[in-house]
Parts: structure tokens; C-alpha cells; sequence
């Protein structure tokens, strides 16, 4: 097949130099705006307005106030203030003193805004009297209202600081619910090029009207902010409560004259149903997330240009847009003045044939990098390979993207939306693509379901353009198979399609994937009596297992792991009665409350009554001695229930999930502080033993620690199991050559392997290797960039135990114990070990290791039907130490 023209010529697309005074910071050009346009309005709010003039001289004299403060050039000052016209003074301040800015927005929790304050070392907080030592921090308080009644001992002309464009500008806080928010350092020549670009396209003039509505925590916010002020255009800044409210944006949109808007999807939807028929002269940006096909056509009906916007944080703001043509394919375009766009597969080799990749950006636009991340830095902003100049970095997004026919860029989404199905591995926004092409699909989304276990299945979530009642649905999913058939392989065609009225989306305006209904593959049978619920809080709790269990009734009686409730069914319905009840409850509360009934009493009671204990009663009534589990690194205890259920009726179980679930405690780092704090629980519940321990992957290593202390306190362990985990003595206590040698060595016969495997295997190892891949990709999205609301939910914390978890491991030395291990290995391996045979462990088992092969690999151990007989073997060993 003949490679198309346009794929030649790809290389092209990045040709974007303009020159620009890349030594000149942001204030050089906002000061040249205000001379040039003194006495027209700058920013208007509520019933005030500021003139560039009285903007420029209340952010010089404000500067020097700082300056009187020791702020120097390279300080970060943190910004807490409500939207106002004072908080626009307040960041032109900060920036003409030299110092760099942290946005902290008051609305965000107080821990968060606190973290980001200790984390940045913010030498002053600039913030309100509203706020006043509402923060607890390090840095210095000046409120804004002592700062404005001292102007007046204050000249207007600029501070005599010079400040450069290679200083930092801001450090903007990527917020998530997995680990700790990460700073994103932008340099003013990073806000610079992207301001002077957006200038031009865009494009915006002095005539222009720009309706403000972002939260400045926001990186977006630097647009609606910064681009007006550099060109002499008008800014309309709405306070947080306008922002959230469609129909008073579009009422100031109408009535104010405002010719420019930045706005994600959800916001223009919100305006859309406030009534927005007529055509305005409105210049739009849409962006923050994929721009669906529905809206196109509403929004370029009625407005003067639609442009679709694309960028990540660290590559500031937006890195490429696209004018969107209503009826033509969604893109999103090509890069901006002096940025660079490569999409690249796994080796960095530029993929200019068409074929997926990942978005790779180069360029002006890349940041300096995260602030105290260095590793994390080292990661994602990697060496630019495409780059004449030494020392250019690049970022590694983490989205999928191809170059369309035209050449434009046509984004995929996230590379951890990729799923294996069937054995293949699958990016859903591909199969989204393909489907929304279709003439009667408004809006489509893709997931991978496995409501049965070992059953993943395609399940694709249709809008229909035109409801139609008479219209035959296994029509509609005939010719919608047929027609991606066409266009995919047959194991991209999902299996199963549900009509939807609408898509859910998220607070924050972006798709609520987790949302999203179960099919009715078919209805569930149950046996036994219905008893209905009877209680407001049963019938919520009833709603939510029917729902995302898929059964049509169930009685308040009925047993949720009876009804075929796994951990991830699990997580979905305490989230979702989290945000009915505001309650959260521990995920383990299923354990003991796994009916309906129970459950609500538990919901009824006191919050301060609900634990998080680290003890967790799997399968607690039994006359055998107990065993105690402890997590791996995916932290689950559900993950033992079916193993628990499997064993003898007298045989008790019992999880340790970690520290620091329920987002408020601290997640431990050492090795031996979180073997003490399971042992603290064990003992408490069971003080004189013996004791049986056993831990899964990390699990294993914790339990062993924890068999070394007990046995030091004088207490029997009957028992040390571990579940597949691979005894490895840290390196970190070695002579630096030694080390460099080892790692040089395992990394060789980790290649060697990979193509042993290659040759024995090629269809799993393939798979196994893409896996790894994602969840380095995965885990580091959710440190950079993570999700734009609160942290909630269960497991929200994961990737920060995850990470202290992963610290424990790293500096703990490992000692022998006189003790022997039996050891639960896999039967399946896909990994290189140095020791297939005791997995590393006959070094530190001085009693000897007695190996057990168990059916499957690390991660489906537990899986049906292999948790069957895993558990058979499991029980063999608990009665033969027991008798000894």
C-alpha cells in the first residue's frame, strides 16, 4: 500500500519558529499596553471597573510593597484571594516584583492549599482579611487591605527590578486524588510564546470584550487573564458563583457585548440549556477535554468562530488549536508559535505514517520541569532528541494521538484508557472515533466492563441524534457492528451497546466513566423470599447494588458477595453511597455489613463511629487458629475474600488494608513501623496467638517483617505464607560500584528473558510488556496531573501509600529469621526472577522454604477458578502447622 502523500511531509507541521524578546518577561508587555491605553477599561466587576492605568500603577506600587517584604527574584509568594479586580493587581505584583506565584485557590480544602504552601517554601501569602490565618503555613501574612491602604507612601512608577524571561512566572499545582499535588515550574518566556501566539490565533485585538470565568487554579486562566492585558482588550471577570451558573454567563454574554470565551465542554453545555439560540459575535475556545461532535454544530451555529484548544499544564496552557468547521473531523490541529508536536511510539522513534502514538511536546512551551520532583522531572520531561539545540527537553504527555489525512492531530485520550480484551490490547477513544461517525450517533462512549470475572467485554454507550420509539435497537447495534467492522478489527467491535438520553459527566464537566450503567446482559435470578426495603436509606443503598450490579431486585436481605459482588463492583457502589449519605465508609465494611440491612445501619450511625482500622474481619467466626493477610501494593482486601470463602467453614480470616484510606492519616514509609502498627491490631484482637501471617506480593514482605517482631516479643507464628512475592535484598546499603554492576547485570538478563519469553510465548509477552508500560504511563498521570476535583472515593489515596509503601521496601534490610516460609508461586511466569526455584527467600527462611505451585499468574491468583484451589492448598498448610 502506497503511504499517503501527506505522511512525507509531516515533519513540516513543526516548522513553527517565530521570533520573539525571549529575554523579555510578561510585565514588559502589559506595561507597554497600559501606556499605550491608559484611560480604557481594563478589568470590569460586578458594578467597578479598573483603567489600564490605574491597574498598572496599583500593581507597581503594590510590587514595591512586596519588595519592602525581602521578596527577591526567584521568591514564591502564594495568592489566596477571592476573584476581584485586587487579585489581578495582586498577580501582575507578584510578577513585576520578580517573585513567582503559587494560585491558591480559597475554595480548594485547606490541607491542599497548606500543602502546596509548605511544598513551594512561599516566602509571603498574600491573601484577605476573609482569610486571615486561615492558612497554617511558614510564609509571611499580608493581607491586601493593609497592602492597599499603604499606596499612598508608594510611587506608580515600575519597580526598578529587572526580571528576565528565563525567570520563573508561576508554579501551578497539578491537584488529583491519587498522592500529593506536584508544582509545575512555567517560566515567563514558557507565558510569553504562548501569549504572543494566542495574539495572533486566535487572535485578539483592543476592540475585543473577554469574559473571564476560570478559577486562576487553574492554568487556562493565564489566558483569560494575561491575553487581554497585553493587547488592550477588556476583561469581564465573574466571581466563583457566575462561573458555575450557565444562565447568568450567557446573560452577561448577551447583554455585556463580550466577543471572546474560554470554556470547557460542560460550561458551554450549561449556557446551551439557558437558552442559546441566536448567533452572537462570539469568539469561543473549547477545551480541558475532547470536544464532542454534538456540540460543533450548536456551537458553531451560533457563535462567530469555534476553536478546539489542546495542552497539557507542563507544556503551558495550550500547545495546539484547531478552527473548528462545522460538519468537518474533530482535531486538534497544529502546534502554536515555536512548539513541537511528535508522536512517538514506545523507543521514541517518530511515527510520520499515520500509526498511533504518544503525544510527545517540544519546544518553548515545556516547563521547567516540577518543583522538588526531580526523578518525577527526569520521568516525563525528557532529553528532545528532534532538537538541534543541546540542553531542549520535551514532555511526555501520556495521550494518544495520530496525524489525520489533512495532517492535523487527532488526540485518542489517555493511554490508560487502553484495555485488553480477548487478549488484545485496545485504545477505546479509537472504537469512540469510529462509532461517532456514524450518521445517527450524537455521542459515544467506550468501556471495558468484566461484570463477569474473567469476562471482559466492549460495551459501547450511545446518544441517538433523533430518539426514535419505533426504531428496532438490535437494528441499530447490527449496523453499527457492521459498519466499524469496516473500519476496525473484530475485536475492537464491542459486544454489547446501551442507549443513553445522556452521557454522564462529572462536576468539573469532563465524562463520569464510572457513571455508566451495566447492560442488561440478562436479569440475575435469585432464590429466596424478597423482602423490599423498608427505610429511606435502604431504598438509596437497594437503587445503587440494582444499578451497578445489574439486578432488577434485590431484598435487603440478600448477601452482596452471594449475588456475585466483586472489589470493583465494590468500589462503585460505596463511592456512589458516599455521595448520596456524605459518609464514607471503609471498603472492607462489606465484610461485616453485606446486606442491604446491615449496611444501612451502619449508615445511620454516628460518623465518628466508623473506623478505618487497619484489621480488617474477612471471615472472622471460626474454632481454627486465625490467619492474617496483608495487602499488596494494589492495597484491596476484597481481593482475599473469595480465597476466604473457599476455605473451611472454621476457618477464620482476617485483611490488613493500610494506613491512610480514608485520606487523613498518614501513610507510614518504614518497613517496621508498618509491620508494628498491624501487629498493634493483631494483638489487640488476638493477644496470646499463635499466629499465622501471610501477605500478597509487597504483602509478603510486611509479613515477614511483622513475623520478625512478634517472634522478638516471644510470640508464636505458627505460620509465615507468602502469596507470589519475590524476596530481593535492597541495594542501597551497597558500595555504589557493586550496585552500578548488579543493576547493569539484571538489566541484561531482563532482556534476555524478555526474548526467551518472546520465543516461548509472543502473544503474552507482548502483553505483559505493553501492561508495564501503561502503568508507568498510568501511575505517572496521576502524580502530575491527576483529577480536577476532591479528592473521594475509595482507594483515592492509593498512589500515595503506594508510594510510601514502595519507599518501605527500598530502604529495608532484609534479615534472616529462623523460620521457615512456604512460599504460594504462580505457576505462570512472565517476569525475569534470579531465582525461579524459592523466589529468593531460602537466604532469609533458615528453618527452609517449602514451595507450593498455585494456578495462575501474579495477578490472577486470586482469580476463578484459581482461588479454588488455591485455597484448598492454603488450608492443607494452616492444619498441618496447626497440629505441629
Amino acid at each position: 500500500m502506497t503511504t499517503p502523500t501527506h505522511f512525507n511531509n509531516i515533519n513540516n507541521l513543526n516548522d513553527t519558529f517565530v521570533a520573539y524578546p525571549v529575554e523579555k518577561a510578561l510585565p514588559f508587555f502589559i506595561n507597554e499596553c497600559a501606556k499605550k491605553y491608559p484611560g480604557k477599561v481594563a478589568v470590569k466587576f460586578n458594578h467597578s471597573s479598573f483603567t489600564y492605568k490605574e491597574l498598572y500603577e496599583s500593581s507597581n506600587k503594590l510590587a514595591k510593597i512586596l519588595i519592602d517584604n525581602n521578596i527577591k527574584t526567584g521568591d514564591i509568594v502564594g495568592l489566596a484571594l477571592d476573584r476581584s479586580p485586587e487579585m489581578i493587581i495582586s498577580l501582575l505584583a507578584i510578577l513585576k516584583s520578580g517573585a513567582a506565584y503559587i494560585p491558591l485557590d480559597p475554595e480548594y480544602p485547606k490541607d491542599r492549599v497548606e500543602f502546596m504552601l509548605e511544598d513551594s517554601s512561599a516566602k509571603i501569602l498574600l491573601t484577605s482579611k476573609k482569610y486571615h490565618s486561615h492558612f497554617i503555613s511558614n510564609a509571611t501574612e499580608i493581607l491586601i487591605e493593609d497592602a492597599f491602604e499603604k499606596f499612598t507612601d508608594y510611587t506608580a512608577e515600575e519597580p526598578t527590578i529587572e526580571v528576565k524571561g528565563k525567570d520563573l512566572a508561576y508554579v501551578l499545582y497539578t491537584s488529583g486524588s491519587t498522592g500529593k499535588p506536584k508544582g509545575v515550574q512555567i517560566r515567563h518566556f514558557n507565558l510569553v510564546n504562548f501569549l504572543l501566539s494566542m495574539q495572533k490565533a486566535p487572535g485578539m485585538t483592543a476592540v475585543d470584550k473577554i469574559l473571564a470565568v476560570t478559577t486562576i487554579s487553574f492554568d487556562i486562566a493565564g489566558l483569560e487573564l494575561y491575553l487581554p492585558l497585553i493587547s488592550g482588550a477588556e476583561i469581564t471577570l465573574t466571581d466563583s458563583n457566575t462561573a458555575k451558573d450557565g444562565r447568568i454567563l450567557f446573560d452577561i454574554v448577551k447583554n455585556d457585548g463580550i466577543t471572546f470565551m474560554q470554556a470547557t465542554p460542560y460550561t458551554w453545555r450549561m449556557m446551551l440549556e439557558a437558552g442559546w439560540e441566536k448567533k452572537l459575535p462570539l469568539k469561543i475556545l473549547c477545551g480541558g477535554e475532547a470536544l464532542p461532535k454534538d456540540l460543533v454544530s450548536k456551537l458553531t451555529s451560533r457563535t462567530a468562530q469555534l476553536w478546539n484548544m489542546y495542552g497539557p499544564t507542563e507544556t503551558t496552557i495550550w500547545s495546539t488549536i484547531k478552527h473548528i468547521e462545522s460538519d468537518e473531523e474533530i482535531t486538534i490541529g497544529k502546534p502554536i508559535a515555536n512548539t513541537q508536536v511528535y508522536i512517538v511510539d514506545e523507543n521514541l522513534n517518530n511515527l510520520t505514517d499515520g500509526s498511533i502514538g504518544e503525544l510527545i511536546i517540544g519546544g518553548d512551551g515545556v516547563a521547567a520541569g516540577y518543583l522538588n520532583r526531580a526523578e518525577l522531572s527526569a520521568e516525563r520531561f525528557i532529553d528532545d532528541p528532534f532538537s538541534a539545540t543541546s540542553g531542549s527537553k520535551m514532555y511526555r504527555t501520556g495521550d494518544l494521538g495520530k496525524y489525520s489525512e489533512n495532517g492535523d492531530i487527532i488526540c485518542l485520550g489517555r493511554m490508560d484508557h487502553q484495555v485488553k480484551v480477548r487478549g488484545y490490547r485496545i485504545e477505546l477513544e479509537e472504537i469512540e472515533h469510529a462509532l461517532a461517525k456514524e450518521p445517527d450517533v450524537k455521542q459515544a462512549v467506550v468501556i471495558a466492563r468484566e461484570d463477569t470475572a474473567g469476562d471482559p467485554r466492549l460495551v459501547g454507550y450511545v446518544v441517538l441524534k433523533e430518539a426514535n420509539e419505533n426504531a428496532d435497537f438490535k437494528t441499530h447495534i447490527n449496523k453499527w457492528q457492521q459498519a466499524l467492522l469496516a473500519v476496525l478489527p473484530e475485536y475492537m467491535v464491542p459486544d454489547d451497546f446501551v442507549l443513553m438520553d445522556a452521557i454522564p459527566i462529572t462536576p468539573n464537566g469532563k465524562i463520569d466513566r464510572k457513571a455508566l450503567p451495566k447492560p442488561d446482559y440478562n436479569v440475575v435470578a435469585r432464590t429466596g423470599d424478597y423482602l423490599a426495603p423498608r427505610t429511606e436509606i435502604e431504598k438509596q443503598i437497594a437503587e445503587v447494588w440494582q444499578e451497578l450490579m445489574g439486578i432488577e431486585k434485590i431484598s435487603v436481605t440478600d448477601n452482596f458477595f452471594e449475588l456475585g459482588g466483586r472489589s470493583l463492583v465494590a468500589v462503585q457502589i460505596m463511592a456512589r453511597i458516599e455521595k448520596l449519605t456524605g459518609k464514607r465508609l471503609p471498603l472492607a465494611t462489606l465484610f461485616e455489613h453485606s446486606t442491604i440491612e446491615k449496611l444501612s445501619i451502619v449508615l445511620d450511625a454516628d460518623s465518628k463511629s466508623i473506623t478505618w482500622d487497619s484489621l480488617v474481619p474477612i471471615k472472622p467466626k471460626g474454632s481454627k487458629m486465625p490467619i492474617y493477610i496483608v495487602h499488596g501494593a494494589g492495597l484491596n482486601v476484597l481481593l482475599f475474600n473469595a480465597l476466604a470463602m473457599n476455605m473451611d467453614d472454621e476457618q477464620p480470616v482476617y485483611g490488613l488494608q493500610a494506613r491512610g484510606l480514608n485520606g487523613v492519616d498518614e501513610p507510614l514509609d518504614v518497613m517496621e513501623d508498618i509491620a508494628a502498627n498491624y501487629i498493634s491490631e493483631i494483638i489487640a484482637q488476638n493477644p496470646e496467638g499463635p499466629y499465622a501471617l501471610a501477605g500478597y506480593s509487597l504483602g509478603g514482605t510486611i509479613a515477614y517483617e511483622m513475623a520478625n517482631q512478634l517472634m522478638t516479643m516471644g510470640k508464636e507464628v505458627k505460620m509465615l505464607a507468602v502469596f507470589d512475592t519475590y524476596a530481593k535484598q535492597t541495594d542501597i546499603f551497597d558500595p555504589p560500584v557493586k550496585r552500578t554492576f548488579n543493576r547493569t547485570r539484571l538489566f541484561f538478563m531482563k532482556l534476555f528473558n524478555s526474548f526467551a519469553l518472546l520465543a516461548e510465548d509472543p502473544k503474552r509477552t507482548f502483553e505483559y510488556k505493553n501492561e508495564l508500560i501503561k502503568r508507568r504511563i498510568i501511575r505517572a498521570f496521576w502524580k502530575l496531573r491527576g483529577k480536577t476535583e476532591k479528592q473521594q472515593g475509595f482507594f483515592a489515596y492509593d498512589n500515595e501509600i503506594d508510594e510510601a509503601s514502595a519507599k518501605a521496601k527500598r530502604n529495608y534490610f532484609q534479615k534472616p529469621l529462623n523460620i521457615t516460609v512456604d512460599l504460594f508461586r504462580a505457576k505462570k511466569r512472565t517476569f525475569y526472577m534470579d531465582d525461579y526455584e524459592f523466589m529468593g527467600w531460602k537466604k532469609f527462611a533458615l528453618k527452609g522454604v517449602n514451595v507450593h505451585d498455585i494456578p495462575g499468574e501474579h495477578n490472577t491468583i486470586f482469580a476463578p477458578p484459581n482461588d479454588k484451589e488455591f485455597a484448598v492448598v492454603l488450608q492443607q498448610c494452616l492444619d498441618r502447622v496447626s497440629k505441629q
